[in-house]
């Protein structure tokens, strides 16, 4: 197996460092901005020497992979490549779901092989446990010297290969962040309300979190249109009207109400609501 370095030991670089190790690729070294950083992930991935010298720690890995922030990636490609370091053979990932791998092109020049390697996961910590890819969708798009690494690693983490463009990656990033960060935000603004009636947000989790893993459990086992349940589908204009008057106080939640209740009823249209039932959301909606 390749010796690894990562560049940038947050949370997914610890994780996907402490897979890897797992499943055979050597950790080299971890790169942070700070020793510290670099010693804790060193330390939850249980291989690799920590360091702050980004030149260093690619000089000993063969597969590198840059696990920065989406607005860094170009610019530490560029550093990278200034150095006096022949890349012929080397492989270079950056994480990034949304930046094409032709911001490596830098490192390309000097005989790397580029890619783009995204997991379709969120990482809340440095030290999630279990096996986190395990069954995970990866975004790969890159250069056909690096197209069958990618597949090997993303098979060995127990993955799924999603082939992309670089003109895919924007909208599929924005499916991403809408199906994570969206939902995160979106249960937030739920809490808010039951927060806003006097409970605690420890409670109001209590409260909702089973009713949001209940409805995640129906779209797996069926098809989110198939899950979609309440009054936009069954057709209730009254009680969609109630709701809106509800959160006249709550204007953010407002405007996300409308936005999910319009998306609602397209879902309620190809289930066979009747044109009146539909005319009438749609008033209450304020949409004619």
């Amino acid at each position: 197996m390749m010796n690894v370095a990562i560049i940038g030991g947050g949370r997914l670089g610890t994780c996907l460092g402490r897979a890897l190790a797992t499943h055979g690729f050597p950790i080299a070294a971890v790169a942070c901005r700070t020793l510290r950083s670099a010693r804790e992930s060193v330390r939850l991935i249980g291989q690799g020497v920590a360091m702050t010298d980004i030149h260093r720690a690619v000089s000993r890995g063969r597969l590198v992979f840059l696990c920065l922030p989406d607005d860094v990636i170009a610019d530490v490609a560029r550093r990278l490549a200034a150095g006096k370091r022949d890349w012929t053979g080397r492989f270079v990932f950056h994480t990034s779901g949304l930046q094409p791998a032709a911001v490596l092109l830098p490192l390309k020049a000097r005989g790397a092989a580029i890619g783009s390697f995204h997991p379709a996961q969120s990482f809340p910590a440095k030290d999630v446990p279990g096996p986190p890819f395990r069954g995970i969708s990866f975004g790969l798009e890159g250069d056909r010297e690096i197209r069958a690494v990618g597949r090997r690693i993303v098979h060995r983490l127990g993955g799924q290969v999603l082939w992309l463009t670089p003109a895919d990656k924007p909208l599929y990033h924005t499916a991403c962040s809408l199906a994570s960060n969206g939902l995160a935000a979106l249960f937030d603004a739920a809490m808010a309300l039951l927060v806003d009636l006097g409970l605690d947000r420890e409670a109001a989790k209590d409260v909702l979190l089973p009713l949001s893993q209940g409805t995640l459990q129906n779209v797996k086992k069926t098809d989110p249109r198939r899950a979609l349940t309440g009054p936009v589908v069954r057709g209730d204009a009254g009680t969609v009207k109630r709701h809106l008057e509800a959160l006249r106080r709550h204007p953010g939640a407002l405007e996300i109400y409308r936005a999910l209740a319009r998306q609602a009823l397209g879902v309620a249209h190809e289930r066979g609501l009747s044109a009146a039932r539909l005319k009438a959301l749609r008033r209450s909606l304020g949409d004619g």
